[in-house]
């Protein structure tokens, strides 16, 4: 099983890109190569990515796209059987965490898996509740079989911690051009496929990045517009407001109180984009 690991960076240096990479260099299963595609940092990213002899490509800051970006590490990389993505922001828990995350592949039709992401102390309230609620404790094997059961929770992926079978990537026509939620796009063209997608609890990430009132509502927008641009996902898996009342149904009074209010901008970026 031969694998790599995609890094898309952009000023990397103080979230922490070289504490990833000593836990890559630590994994008890090294990737064959770790390929940083920078936009163009100005700080000191590019430098430390050396350090730790990653194949780096550079492109200009205003090329990047969460689709496309990721599929050129794809397009470069066709010889090799897996591919992990990762962002510049996360940190592996222990040395066999991407293994844990291959062995997903063991499975019979499976060819995309995600990880645990646990957060920090450091954690907003609402950051908090969206990761424990997206990221449990159980395993989750999901297929076309079980769209009625999950609604778009079934395409649910995250590119912050992933691993993929790049035969099958390329078989579906590889990342869309999308400025948001690529992971699920290419998850739900799997899925219709006849693939897999496993969540694999047992390979945990710390990742944590709390959202100012802006950022939460910049993150609104770029969500309705994907479902604007992408109508089949919501007209084949199901409306995402129905993940959230399901999220909100788990929580107390006082916490779902909390949780809209910390949540509204997000929800009106994602109203407004979707007119």
């Amino acid at each position: 099983m031969s694998y790599i690991i995609i890094i898309p960076t952009y000023n990397g240096e103080k979230q922490g890109i070289e504490d990833l990479l000593i836990s890559i260099k630590n994994q008890s299963m090294p990737p064959e190569k770790i390929c940083i595609i920078d936009s163009s940092s100005t700080d000191r990213t590019v430098e430390i990515c050396k350090k730790y002899g990653c194949d780096i490509t550079s492109i200009d800051k205003s090329s990047f796209n969460h689709g496309l970006t990721r599929q050129m590490g794809i397009d470069n990389n066709k010889n090799y059987d897996y591919a992990i993505f990762m962002t510049q922001d996360i940190l592996l828990t222990d040395r066999n965490t991407c293994a844990a995350l291959l062995s997903s592949f063991e499975i019979d039709d499976v060819s995309a898996a995600y990880g645990r992401q646990l957060v920090n102390d450091n954690s907003s309230f609402i950051e908090k509740i969206s990761r424990h609620f997206n990221y449990g404790e159980t395993s989750l094997l999901k297929s076309k079989e079980d769209i009625e059961r999950y609604g778009i929770s079934t395409a649910f992926c995250s590119d912050s911690f992933a691993a993929y079978k790049i035969s099958d990537i390329l078989s579906v026509g590889g990342f869309p051009k999308t400025d948001f939620a690529e992971d699920m796009l290419i998850a739900a063209k799997l899925i219709l496929q006849g693939k897999k997608i496993y969540y694999n609890a047992e390979a945990k990430v710390v990742h944590s990045h709390p959202y100012s009132i802006k950022a939460e509502y910049a993150r609104g927008k770029a969500i309705g517009k994907m479902h604007r641009e992408n109508k089949w996902l919501i007209d084949t898996f199901g409306k995402a407001e129905n993940k959230g009342q399901e999220l909100l149904k788990t929580l107390t009074l006082f916490k779902k109180l909390l949780y809209i209010f910390q949540a509204l901008p997000k929800y009106i970026g994602y109203k407004i984009s979707k007119l």
